[in-house]
């Protein structure tokens, strides 16, 4: 099984994982020999990329620490409390759903605990009109990985992973024009998108159950270590440590997911724009915590290597993740493997679509 993108999709191509519609309902079900009918669907659904069968990656499955069924149900569960609070008038916010929150980010920890070598990667499952709430799923479980990596108690973990989950919450206030516009903002559209954190805090705030450090990290996810973040401009360690890994999540997953009005990055990609771009805006020994729980070249990714091969990757490496074991492909097939642990002047320098 291997990612592809719907614009490389053939008709015949096989379906390795389900995909899900915007109401987290079965629309495509694994195996389906894909048609025009069915890829025209698929398009329809602003779907980005699917997962495939295909000689090249048989045998291949690669492994994420939330399975599809749980990161399905997490992401119906933050559009239901999304859209409870959305629907709402005036400022009286009580989200009457967020134990189904709590259950979520409980799961989770689990699967976590009981999966401790288990990588992240980001599973593609839905379109990007699920793009909110599937984000706000992913960033709890990366910030929850990257807590228990920083040994934090679980306590604190389960806080991290709830102020995660909802940490966009105020963007249900921003009108779906403005949040998934393809051409540059307009100045009061910055401003209005910037106000998305006051928007979350406030609909929260007088809530009981949500604790204060989930709040905060609703309030500040967006402060920069340079004081150039919003809405306070706080700078270095004015900014919570809970706050700064949601953070680093954030950016993360955002730069890494197909978006409405771009497309993603790879890991590789995204992780080494954080390094370069961030460096001064984000918290350095979080992000070498985040490279330690991200799975930079997943299982069925394939690679041009420095020799100028093309492979696929056939295990990863937990402990040197640039350097998995992988297989050359020729003439389409696979051929001889590679540990690139055992060839240390062969280098993965970009991943590729076919």
């Amino acid at each position: 099984m291997r990612l592809k993108s719907l614009e490389y999709v053939e008709i015949g191509d096989i379906l390795g994982k389900p995909v899900y519609d915007d109401k987290c309902q079965l629309l495509l079900a694994k195996e389906v020999k894909l048609t025009l009918n069915y890829i025209e669907r698929l398009k329809k659904a602003n779907i980005q990329c699917i997962y495939i069968e295909d000689e090249l990656s048989e045998g291949l499955e690669p492994t994420n620490v939330v399975s599809d069924e749980l990161k399905i149900r997490s992401v119906s569960a933050v559009k239901t409390v999304f859209k409870d609070i959305s629907e709402r008038k005036g400022n009286n916010y009580n989200v009457k759903d967020i134990n189904s929150i709590k259950n979520v980010v409980d799961e989770m920890m689990r699967v976590i605990y009981d999966n401790p070598e288990t990588l992240y990667h980001m599973t593609e499952l839905m379109g990007t009109d699920m793009y909110t709430y599937n984000h706000s799923a992913e960033v709890a479980v990366l910030s929850m990985l990257v807590a228990k990596r920083m040994k934090l108690s679980e306590n604190f973990i389960q806080k991290i992973g709830v102020g995660a989950i909802l940490h966009d919450i105020g963007k249900m206030q921003i009108p779906g024009e403005v949040l998934n516009k393809v051409n540059p903002l307009e100045k009061e559209e910055v401003k209005l998108v910037k106000e998305h954190v006051q928007f979350g805090y406030d609909m929260l705030k007088d809530n009981d159950f949500i604790s204060p450090i989930s709040r905060q990290i609703v309030l500040l996810h967006h402060e920069k270590l340079n004081g150039e973040g919003y809405p306070y401009h706080l700078s270095g360690d004015q900014i919570p440590i809970h706050v700064r890994i949601v953070t680093m999540c954030d950016i993360f997953n955002a730069i890494s997911s197909n978006r409405a009005y771009k497309d993603r990055l790879n890991a590789d990609e995204a992780l080494e724009l954080i390094r370069t771009e961030a460096v001064y805006e984000l918290d350095r020994d979080i992000y070498y915590h985040l490279l330690k729980v991200v799975n930079i070249y997943p299982v069925g990714t394939l690679v041009q290597l420095s020799t100028g091969d093309v492979a696929i990757v056939i295990k990863e490496n937990v402990d040197a993740q640039t350097r998995p074991v992988v297989q050359i492909i020729r003439e389409k097939k696979r051929a001889e493997q590679l540990d690139l642990m055992d060839y240390l002047t062969v280098f993965i320098t970009k991943t590729i679509e076919m």
